[in-house]
């Protein structure tokens, strides 16, 4: 969707097919279900599929989401791609199709657009079909020859595309080299560009859950919600402490040792922000470390709304992930002016400047290795960066203005469908 938003702002007219439970459809605000249905092939019987049409939040994208979902990844896309095929006798046309996603293979396989082009979001390829999934495709005539034997979507998707887009450079030459793409042809290319972060509801400045709203130009908000936060968990807290937010600890990102570096914090001024979605294990831990430093740790519930509080209540945000392909929640952290420390690989490589304080130049700070020790050193250097008052605010203002928009990704895919076009 934020995809759609930049595209729509820069005059392109915008349509977005999607899925979704018919329950959570008819809940939703804004959408008109369509008098006639859609007739789909799925496990050798016909189904009736109701259509719901609405118009985008915050832009003019024309939305169409068909009111059934699949059990597994295999039946999404096969129920994605005969709705397509379904729309498209009624007059659906574009003259560029975007498959968002291996879900959306079958559906990029079915379309007549001039110029097409797979996004694989989140930098990886999934697992192979099931012999039913593949089975199935194969009838309906998504799948054949070698993509069907290698039952992978992924493979679908490059078969199907002019272009391939992964979201940063060095994910872009791991896919390079994955099964189902490395045999894809000699002229389609795999373009890394940077997505943006601030799809709705992710914009400070209008993000009424927040105490205060700020932007880059108007950023004493900022400072509202950071005071918010200390009154909210009595921390104990003045204008040079760090506030410092953490992502979701979770082993699989590397929240073991994120962790373990803040129980090695000593006596640096720090209040610490842990958000309530993690591994059960590590949260249990982290309540424990609280004990001895009472004042000096918050615990933020679960949900997206408390995630958006943790970062426009902290002056920085670590994370521990040692292969995010992404960096959208680094891009996340900067959007709402909180300096991300991260791990000096993948993305933030590609992407993040380490903070040079004589030239006050750079986005993050980065750390070379997953050890406690290094983490330690990262928030270190984060702690004189707030006790100085008037670096620190310049830092957030130019964070907040750094922050990858949807707006230059837009910008970005246009360039690479002119070169199809």
């Amino acid at each position: 969707m934020g995809l759609a938003r930049g595209l729509s702002s820069r005059g392109a007219a915008v349509t977005v097919l999607s899925l979704a439970a018919p329950e959570v459809l008819s809940e939703t605000p804004g959408f008109a279900r369509r008098l006639r249905t859609v007739q789909v092939t799925f496990a050798d019987r016909r189904r009736d599929v109701a259509l719901y049409e609405g118009k985008a939040q915050q832009d003019h994208s024309q939305l169409i989401v068909a009111g059934v979902t699949g059990t597994t990844r295999g039946e999404s896309a096969l129920l994605l791609g005969e709705v397509f095929r379904a729309l498209s006798t009624e007059g659906l046309k574009a003259d560029v199709a975007i498959a968002w996603g291996e879900t959306a293979a079958p559906a990029l396989a079915a379309s007549s657009a001039a110029v097409r082009v797979f996004v694989i979001p989140n930098g990886r390829v999934g697992d192979d079909l099931t012999e039913a999934e593949a089975a199935w495709l194969g009838e309906r005539g998504f799948l054949s020859g070698a993509t069907s034997e290698g039952r992978l979507l992924s493979s679908l998707g490059a078969a199907s595309a002019n272009a391939i887009v992964a979201p940063s450079p060095s994910s872009a030459r791991s896919l390079e080299r994955e099964r189902g793409l490395a045999d894809r042809a000699a002229d389609e290319p795999v373009v890394s560009l940077r997505f943006g972060c601030d799809d709705y509801p992710n914009d400070p400045a209008h993000d009424s859950s927040l105490p205060a709203t700020f932007s880059s130009k108007v950023a004493h908000g900022k400072g509202e919600c950071r005071k918010a936060m200390v009154r909210r968990f009595s921390l104990s807290a003045d204008a040079r402490t760090l506030i410092l937010g953490t992502a979701p600890l979770r082993r699989s990102r590397g929240g073991a040792k994120v962790l373990e570096a803040l129980s090695l914090l000593g006596s640096l001024d720090i209040a610490i922000a842990i958000p309530g979605d993690g591994d059960s294990d590590l949260l249990d831990q982290a309540r424990r470390l609280a004990i001895a430093a009472p004042g000096r740790w918050a615990f933020l519930g679960s949900g997206e709304v408390e995630e958006r509080f943790l970062r426009a209540a902290s002056d920085a945000v670590v994370f521990g992930d040692k292969d995010d392909r992404t960096g959208r929640s680094s891009g996340l952290a900067q959007l709402y002016g909180a300096l991300p420390i991260c791990y000096e690989g993948g993305a933030a490589r590609d992407y993040l400047v380490d903070y040079d304080p004589p030239s006050r130049t750079g986005g993050a700070l980065l750390f070379g290795s997953d050890e406690p020790h290094d983490i330690v050193a990262a928030i270190g250097r984060a702690t004189r960066l707030r006790a100085d008052g008037d670096r620190a605010a310049t830092l957030a203002e130019g964070l907040m203005s750094a922050a990858p928009r949807w707006s230059r990704c837009a910008a970005a895919f246009e360039e690479v469908c002119a070169e199809f076009s």
